[in-house]
Formats: C-alpha cells, sequence, structure tokens
C-alpha cells in the first residue's frame, strides 16, 4: 500500500459565496460545508489535496490511495468532546475513527508507515508487512517476505517466510543455478539448485570411461612372460607394451629334441624344458622269441601257440615295453642308457623262481640332484658320495656294499 500522508483536523474556509436571502440561513450553512469538504490542508502550508473528501479516492503529490473518508462531521462523544480525528479518543460505535485513521490503544491514529498501526485489511506502504498488527520492514535479506508478486528485493529469494540472500549464505544456492563434479571414470554428474535454495538429488553419472587414469594392469603373455598397459588422461587403455621375461616352452607342451628313441621331454610349469627326457612316445608290444628291439626291455616272458610248440612249456615269446618313464622294471639284472638299478628281485613273469635268484631288475631314470642306485658305480654326469648295504640289491650276508649314492656334478 502507498505512503498515507498524516491526516490533521479539517481547517474550515470561510465561505465566500454570497448568501442567498431566498434561502436563509440554512441555506449559507449547507455551502460552508460543501467548501470545508472540498479542500484540506494537510501539511499545514495552504496546499490542498483533492478532490472532495467523500469521493472514494484521495490523490496525495500523485498517490493514489485507496481509501474512503468520510466527510461527515466527525462524531462526538458527549463524555469526552470531540472524538475520531487523528491522537483523538476513539469514538463509539461502528467508526470509531474518520478516514483512514485506525484506533490504536483508544486512540486514532494514522496507519501505513513503519512503525505505526496496520491500515484495515492489514494494509502497510510498499516495502512494509503486517506484522502482529504493526507495520514492520520486508523484502530485504534478513527481513520477512512482502506480500505480492515482488516478496524480496532484488538478488534475495523468499524461503520459508524470510528473504535470504541464496548462493551467498553458508549452505545455499540461487534457485536454478547448476553444480557440475567429476565421478566414476573421467565421468560427469550435474544437479541444480531448486526454489528454496536446497540443492537437488545428482543426476546419474555419465561419460564414464573403462579404467581410471593413471591405473595399470598387466597379463601373461609369451612364455611365462608379462606385458603391462596403462590407462590414459581420457580413462581408455593404452596398448600393451612388450612382452618380458619369456622362457623357453609353454607348460605341459612335449618335445623329443635331445632324448632316445621312444622318449619325450615335458615344458615345466615354471616354461622350462626338463634336463632329461621322461615321457614315452611308444606303446609296449609282444612279439615271439626271448628279446626285445633297441629302445625296449622285457617285462615278461611266455609261451604261445602262434610262435611254436608249449609241450614242454617252455618260454617263446617275449612282451617289451619302451626304455622311457621316471621307472619301470625289466627281465634281467640290468637297465639300459640313462637309467640306474634300484633293486633286483625274483618274478615268475621272467622266468622260474625255484633256486629264489633274482631275475628282475628295477630302473629309474638318472635325474634328479642325487639318487642311490645298485652297484657301486655312478652314471656319467654323477659321482659317488658314500656306499651302504643293501638287500633290495642282492645279500649283506658278508657285510659287503652293494649300493651307491650318487651325486650331480
Amino acid at each position: 500500500m502507498r505512503e498515507l500522508r498524516t491526516l490533521v483536523p479539517v481547517l474550515f474556509v470561510a465561505a465566500c459565496a454570497v448568501v442567498d436571502e431566498t434561502n436563509g440561513p440554512d441555506a449559507r450553512r449547507s455551502d460552508a460545508r460543501t467548501d470545508r469538504a472540498s479542500t484540506l490542508d494537510v501539511r499545514g502550508d495552504g496546499t490542498t489535496i483533492g478532490p472532495t473528501m467523500d469521493g472514494s479516492v484521495v490523490t496525495m503529490d500523485g498517490a493514489v490511495i485507496d481509501a474512503t473518508i468520510d466527510a461527515r462531521t466527525p462524531p462526538s462523544d458527549s463524555s469526552s468532546g470531540r472524538c475520531g480525528e487523528q491522537d483523538a479518543p476513539c469514538c463509539s460505535g461502528a467508526t470509531p475513527c474518520a478516514g483512514i485513521l485506525v484506533c490504536a490503544a483508544g486512540t486514532c491514529r494514522t496507519c501505513g508507515r513503519s512503525g505505526e498501526p496496520c491500515c484495515a485489511g492489514n494494509g502497510c506502504n510498499s516495502g512494509l508487512t503486517c506484522q502482529g498488527g504493526q507495520c514492520v520492514g520486508c523484502g530485504m535479506p534478513g527481513q520477512m517476505c512482502c506480500p505480492g508478486a515482488s516478496a524480496c528485493a532484488s538478488g534475495a529469494t523468499c524461503v520459508a517466510g524470510m528473504c535470504r540472500m541464496c548462493g551467498v549464505e553458508m549452505g545455499t544456492c540461487a534457485p536454478g543455478m547448476p553444480e557440475m563434479q567429476r565421478c566414476g571414470n573421467c565421468g560427469t554428474q550435474t544437479r541444480m539448485c531448486n526454489a528454496d535454495c536446497s540443492w537437488g538429488a545428482w543426476s546419474a553419472c555419465a561419460g564414464a570411461g573403462v579404467c581410471a587414469a593413471g591405473a595399470m594392469e598387466s597379463r601373461a603373455c609369451g612364455f611365462c612372460g608379462t606385458q603391462s598397459r596403462r590407462c590414459g588422461a581420457d580413462c581408455s587403455w593404452e596398448p600393451w607394451n612388450t612382452c618380458t621375461g619369456s622362457r623357453d616352452c609353454m607348460p605341459g607342451s612335449t618335445d623329443t629334441t635331445g632324448c632316445g628313441m621312444c622318449s619325450q621331454r615335458t615344458c615345466g610349469a615354471d616354461c622350462r624344458w626338463p634336463a632329461t627326457c621322461s615321457g614315452c612316445t611308444c606303446s609296449s608290444s609282444t612279439r615271439c622269441g626271448l628279446s626285445c628291439p633297441a629302445g625296449y626291455h622285457a617285462v615278461s616272458y611266455s609261451c604261445s601257440f602262434s610262435c611254436g610248440s608249449c609241450s614242454g612249456l617252455s618260454n617263446n615269446q617275449v612282451n617289451c615295453a619302451p626304455n622311457c618313464g621316471a621307472s619301470f622294471s625289466s627281465c634281467g639284472l640290468s637297465c639300459p642308457a640313462g637309467f640306474h638299478p634300484t633293486s633286483y628281485s625274483c618274478s615268475f613273469s621272467c622266468g622260474s623262481c625255484s633256486g629264489l635268484s633274482n631275475n628282475q631288475v628295477s630302473c629309474a631314470a638318472n635325474t634328479g640332484a642325487s639318487f642311490t642306485s645298485c652297484g657301486l658305480s655312478c652314471p656319467a654326469g654323477y659321482h659317488s658320495t658314500g656306499f651302504s648295504c643293501s638287500f633290495s640289491c642282492g645279500s649283506c650276508s658278508g657285510l659287503s656294499n652293494n649300493q651307491v649314492t650318487c651325486r650331480q656334478d
């Protein structure tokens, strides 16, 4: 509501019109009341406002006040004299004060300005609001919001009835203002400031890469080798670097290089070839006669009518196995090259055991850092470190040594 100037008691202006004698004194009094209602000296300097006081609008320095001023003579109270005027006692009845004056604490007072009572309908001047029946400042930061569309001064926002400088006060933001932050791997997410100066929820992370910038990744390559790659600044993997540390072979693979007949070597878990060949590439076979071809040893003898007469129950057939593997048993008392005897025994598969004489030998491959062998000599690549007597290698009745301990040179 626009500022209202203080109303002062109406000053009566002498009537200048000529009295109509035909109408008598009553007509003269009527004209005087009309002139009094036409102009008001509210400043005390001769300046007047208008139009008439019984109109619905009074214009004061160009400002329009939506108020109707009662042009009638202010009511009187027989007990207190004149009432209803500014700073005068309030009158009794439905109209306690004249014009836009309001009755406050029994006195008619001006209204609408800061610190004054609120006018009718809780009205106050522009930049003020009615709070507890009194006009107080509003619209500035820290003050209450003003009524109407322009609730706060420029730059301030009405939040829960108070004007706040959103975006300046700690923990607040300006409504509609966006904010962005990094997320994931080089991704971004945004949020918007709400109308109440609080931040909304973050959006989903967008544009994220496959890795974290600067991260390293490695993998196996070649034969027990490794290679690595780096995550670039754009959160994508750079090319793999050169494979390093690769060795001889793929674990589990086989090869016959440097191996004897029917033998092979198998690549170890460390991607290295073993020093000796231990695998077999040939299969066992049965043939007529009592001897096996090179690279094979006899594992048993038998008699077969397909190889001749079996009337005397003499053997005429031999079962041969390849000289390969970690160990095997062979008919006879000697082992093929690359193997050493570990024990002797008698087996009916190799002939008669009636005299309890040995007719079978157990052979083991010449591998490892050390081993024990029947006899008193070590194979090439090894040297003896001790001698002993073992019943697995023969009789120990004379306490003579029949076993040697061999260590790799």
